[in-house]
């Protein structure tokens, strides 16, 4: 009856050994597999980042808070916090494996136990009065210190049974949530690195239409300059050809002064020399207030056009900056994925192309 018992109950410590080992076994490469994806995050780590560092070379007046640059901060926090969610499971992940270990080894050596003990029961079964190895002992019926009560013995070996078990659910539940979490953060990634594309894709298109509505305004600006200035060359003729006439009405009226006393009468020519005097003054001086307006207008349109030209060149620059990010991002995509496929994900277009 005890042979049978402490058969019993190494066998049934021996189907949960086996059981710790599998469960070992699938955390280990549960684990493992967690590593490798973990591991696989630094990379996106580090385009996410390079892609921050990239558009804070911008010059000050395209360094401004956009959609982009918090979609890319999101993303960034996305990731180190899948990192940092990742890392745990991994570490609870080593401990759990420690402590199956444990209980592995706790229920080798009572199973080693049991058979050192069957074998000395066989041993005891075995034997009987006509067998030469029995003797007179001294003290037979002492108890050994350390013995326990069969309850004792019984609540122990039900004990690391439980340990084992309760381990083993743990240990599927830490599994279940390995592959949640890695699940999880690829997930998260991929909606996100979505939600980037597509925010970056708009906003090189914003910004180029700016810059090419930047373009036209430098060309509108250049053929008014050139106008202007054409206008303005005509207006300095027109006031050079203004002096010869001035200086001849004034010479003639100068001339007429001469005249004897008897003789300087304020006759009809000289009220028409008068008359033509004040006409080409008034004409000279609207001309010369049309050629100072001309050139005020001028040097405004002129400032305006540099300006433009600077905000031209930053634009140019931030223009390259975020066309730059779509280079930098390249790893983050499927070798197979071409441009046109990401386009199509991109506007939902899928249903709507013609297959071969």
């Amino acid at each position: 009856m005890r042979i049978f018992e402490v058969t019993s109950f190494r066998e049934k410590q021996r189907f949960t050994k086996e059981q710790v080992r599998d469960e070992t076994r699938a955390l280990k490469e549960e684990k493992n597999n967690t590593e490798l994806y973990l591991e696989s995050l630094q990379i996106p780590l580090m385009v996410v980042s390079q892609c921050l560092t990239n558009r804070d070379t911008r010059v000050p007046s395209e360094l401004t808070r956009d959609q982009l640059g918090e979609e890319l901060r999101k993303e960034l926090h996305i990731i180190e916090n899948n990192k940092r969610v990742l890392t745990d499971v991994c570490h609870m992940g080593w401990e759990k494996i420690r402590d199956l270990n444990n209980v592995f080894c706790r229920l080798e050596r009572e199973i080693q136990n049991k058979d050192d003990a069957l074998e000395l029961e066989y041993q005891v079964k075995d034997l009987n009065r006509d067998c030469s190895d029995i003797s007179y002992k001294m003290d037979p019926t002492r108890i050994p210190p350390d013995t326990m009560t069969e309850e004792s013995y019984v609540h122990c070996i039900e004990n690391t049974i439980q340990i084992a078990n309760q381990l083993m659910r743990e240990s599927k539940t830490l599994r279940e949530t390995m592959f949640r979490s890695c699940e999880q953060a690829r997930n998260q990634m991929y909606d996100q690195s979505q939600r980037v594309e597509a925010v970056m894709r708009r906003r090189v298109y914003d910004v180029q239409r700016a810059r090419n509505e930047m373009e036209w305004q430098k060309y509108k600006l250049e053929t008014n300059l050139q106008k202007q200035d054409r206008e303005i060359e005509a207006l300095r003729a027109a006031v050079a050809d203004k002096i010869n006439p001035t200086k001849l009405v004034h010479t003639r009226l100068e001339i007429r002064t001469r005249r004897p006393v008897l003789e300087r009468v304020e006759d009809k020519p000289m009220r028409g020399l008068i008359e033509e005097t004040e006409r080409v003054q008034t004409s000279s001086k609207l001309l010369e207030q049309k050629l100072e307006d001309s050139l005020s207008i001028y040097h405004g349109m002129y400032n305006h056009y540099e300006r433009l030209i600077k905000d031209l060149q930053y634009k140019n620059q931030a223009l390259e900056t975020d066309r730059r990010l779509i280079e930098i991002r390249k790893p983050l995509h499927k070798d197979n994925e071409t441009d046109f496929k990401r386009n199509v994900g991109y506007c939902h277009m899928s249903d709507e192309l013609v297959t071969d």
